[in-house]
């Protein structure tokens, strides 16, 4: 937790990573819907990005030409946009839950900047884990719909730097996404008033 040094006091980044990861544990059933949220409308995105790169391939070794129709692009913005707002959603009932536990860490020295960073890096966390798992489900999802016409092996003729760009422009939407979404309920969070933290009744 914070530290005392030279009359200020310290709140390290491993302190907020430790203590959001342990929140993340505590509230695994809220975690997991939040990571949920963020993997399904990323699967979405990639697997639609992947299809056209598989169809691309496709036609560049001798296939027929095919491509995603640009109406799907618009589902996707519409999916990643509703997985904002269950975020948001989410992370303000966990700003409500813990009103009592902010106050607490408050009154025992914490600055509106540490509560902040705690949510902050708890947003964090949840972007990676749900990017990883949205980009493996999106990359299944693209092999499933494409391999009956361009074969199940057409990863394999994939340039593997453009496969890696891809993962890390899906991680980066997810990080985005994910810390974007807690900003406004991290702010009120850091926000609360100590004493009356302490007297808020669920």
């Amino acid at each position: 937790m914070s530290e005392i040094k030279q009359g200020k006091i310290t709140f390290s980044f491993k302190d907020a990573i430790n203590l959001g990861f342990n929140y993340l544990r505590r509230r695994r059933d809220r975690s997991l819907l939040n990571i949920a949220s963020i993997s399904l409308g990323l699967s979405f995105y990639t697997s639609l990005i992947l299809t056209d790169v598989f169809y691309q391939t496709y036609a560049s070794i001798g296939g027929s030409s095919l491509s995603v129709e640009s109406t799907y692009y618009w589902l996707v913005i519409i999916a990643l946009i509703v997985s904002v707002v269950g975020i948001t959603n989410a992370m303000l009932i966990s700003v409500f839950e813990r009103i009592r536990e902010i106050g607490t860490m408050k009154c025992i020295g914490a600055l509106d900047q540490h509560v902040l960073l705690l949510f902050l890096v708890e947003a964090f966390l949840q972007g990676l884990v749900g990017g990883f798992i949205g980009f493996i489900l999106g990359v299944i999802a693209a092999l499933v719909s494409t391999g009956f016409t361009t074969g199940f092996d057409i990863i394999t003729y994939v340039d593997p730097t453009r496969m890696i760009t891809i993962f890390l422009t899906s991680l980066s939407i997810s990080l985005i996404l994910s810390v974007v979404a807690t900003m406004y309920p991290a702010y009120r969070a850091s926000k609360l008033d100590p004493v009356e933290a302490l007297r808020y009744e669920l």
